[in-house]
């Protein structure tokens, strides 16, 4: 149990609306794959879910996920565009996979083309076990952590 390494990206709107990712990777989480199939109407669907759980602990009065501050989702939104770099949230349209990627600002509309819809719609198509954050449970306090589902 949390032996597993997951890059967490969270999705940033500026002003402008350019769409930008900022990528987290995060060591000592516990990830739970459920491999599964739906037959749909159109053939073969997948329907692979997963359940990260991720720990925090507390520095100066701060929730902490790893060495970045956990901020909420709308707060987080808030924040200045350079700021994004040093602060992590969990909110539903983000999106994690299993293992590392470079944690580098990612701009959505690099990934725009006739073949993919962004960033995300990319890693999905190249990379296994990409999954879309569904649902966020906590901080749960009893037992410091966070229960995030994908899909």
């Amino acid at each position: 149990m949390y032996d597993k390494t997951v890059t967490v990206f969270n999705k940033y709107t500026d002003q402008n609306d350019n769409i930008y990712w900022y990528p987290h990777v995060l060591s000592g989480v516990d990830l739970i794959i459920d491999k599964a199939a739906n037959v749909a109407k159109t053939g073969l669907d997948s329907a692979d879910t997963a359940n990260l759980h991720v720990k925090y602990h507390i520095l100066h009065g701060e929730k902490m996920v790893g060495d970045k501050p956990y901020i909420p989702p709308k707060e987080w939104e808030k924040q200045l565009n350079d700021d994004l770099s040093e602060s992590i949230t969990f909110a539903s349209g983000d999106f994690f996979m299993q293992g590392e990627y470079a944690e580098t600002p990612i701009l959505d509309s690099d990934y725009s083309d006739r073949v993919n819809s962004g960033f995300y719609n990319y890693m999905n198509k190249r990379h296994d076990y990409v999954f879309l954050i569904t649902t966020v449970g906590g901080p749960y306090t009893l037992i410091p952590h966070f229960e995030i589902g994908g899909k």
